[in-house]
């Protein structure tokens, strides 16, 4: 039986963290040999990672994996992603045309087809977060005010904006209003603390469980059976 090794290129440092501690248990239960995450370059001479400033610097990474890692006889390679749609570089293709796209669940997926089609490779899976990774911790805010002891009233709040739009991924991607910004204005309103974006993204999503975040979030369960489709082929 051929190996089955995915590669995500992640955004930054809390996607990385995520797929390392709490995503790649779960794929490699479900049957993948080897998950590996790779952050994505946006300064190769500095050796700068995290970030997607332009979408050259995504399809430059996307490149070399395809070049680089070949499936023969004993492996098979699939290349994924882990990008926000919040701040995506309006480089990426079909960025202008999903702009006019008010269904965020039509828009996030017309993006993904452009990139599909602009990288050209029948390996590739496409994956961009609505809106954005913080929207996961969303699925479990109890465990967020458990973490930072003292916000509970922030968190009651972040709660009843959810209720308000009815799932993780429809709240919006506004500069003040996205998933990361109402968390870190729930966590540092009291001057108490500092919000730990990496720490805290691994540690909420691995107490919530990749389950309870398929099914809460319709997209992200999307990319999961897709990744575990793989896996059976």
């Amino acid at each position: 039986m051929k190996a089955k090794i995915i590669h995500i290129l992640c955004e930054g440092q809390t996607e990385q963290g995520f797929v390392e501690e709490v995503l790649r248990p779960y794929l490699q239960d479900n049957g993948v040999t080897g998950i590996k995450s790779i952050l994505i370059t946006t300064n190769k001479k500095k050796n700068a990672r995290g970030g997607m400033l332009t979408y050259k610097h995504a399809e430059t990474d996307i490149n070399l994996l395809r070049q680089t890692k070949q499936d023969n006889d004993y492996e098979s390679h699939l290349f994924t992603t882990m990008f926000d749609l919040y701040s995506l570089p309006n480089d990426f293709p079909g960025f202008a045309k999903a702009s006019t796209i008010h269904d965020p669940y039509v828009r996030v997926k017309a993006l993904e087809k452009s990139f599909s089609d602009a990288v050209g490779e029948k390996r590739f899976l496409p994956y961009l977060q609505l809106h954005e990774f913080e929207a996961l911790l969303f699925c479990g805010i109890n465990h967020l005010s458990k973490l930072y002891p003292g916000c509970e009233k922030g968190c009651e709040k972040l709660i009843k904006e959810l209720q308000k739009v009815g799932n993780p991924e429809l709240i919006d991607n506004g500069p003040t209003t996205a998933p990361s910004k109402r968390i870190i204005k729930a966590i540092e309103g009291n001057k108490k603390y500092k919000y730990n974006k990496p720490t805290t993204g691994k540690s909420v999503t691995k107490q919530i469980g990749i389950e309870e975040l398929r099914t809460k979030c319709p997209h992200f369960n999307e990319w999961i059976n897709k990744l575990l489709v793989f896996c059976d082929y």
